[in-house]
């Protein structure tokens, strides 16, 4: 039988019963013989939820590598945005899609994908560095000012990502 979860199934006892008394009728085997033929279905892994406070649209204010903060390049507004358990936004130059979850304070980042743009190499250099931050983090913390830290740590450096909320605004 396939692993994958999209062979996986569960079927509730209140479906189970009447199924199981429809084959015993039918083929004549007793029950006891029957309900030791099935197998035994186990319960798929509970997700842990996502958490909520990090929902929403962010503005990088700014970035700090361990000691110093490190000078934004003007051009391009780099952003992320948490729904449910997908992180997406832009790096600058191009825009990223990925996953993340949660546990406490603590935050992980999978994996991030984004478009092929070419954009002036300093920007590209930015880019890099803010998606390998992302990449990399370990925690965040929430003020009540609506700003959002991330602490992250890669294989080459360790520093802060510093978001504002971003709030949507009116078209009027």
């Amino acid at each position: 039988m396939n692993d994958s979860p999209l062979f996986h199934c569960r079927f509730s006892q209140h479906l189970t019963r009447p199924i199981l008394a429809l084959i015993v009728g039918l083929s004549g085997i007793s029950v006891a013989n029957m309900a030791s033929a099935l197998p035994v279905l186990e319960q798929p892994p509970l997700l842990m939820a996502q958490s909520t406070a990090l929902a929403g649209n962010w503005r990088l204010a700014n970035m700090t590598e361990d000691p110093t903060p490190t000078p934004m390049v003007p051009a391009g507004e780099l952003t992320v945005e948490f729904a449910g358990d997908r992180i997406s936004g832009s790096g600058g130059c191009n825009r990223f899609t990925g996953s993340f979850n949660t546990e406490g304070n603590q935050l992980q980042v999978g994996p991030l994908a984004s478009t092929f743009k070419a954009c002036e190499q300093s920007i590209m250099d930015q880019e890099t560095r803010y998606l390998t931050a992302l990449q990399g983090a370990q925690r965040y913390e929430l003020d009540d000012q609506g700003q959002l830290t991330i602490f992250y740590q890669t294989e080459q450096t360790s520093g802060v990502l510093r978001f504002t909320n971003q709030t949507v605004r009116g078209m009027w």
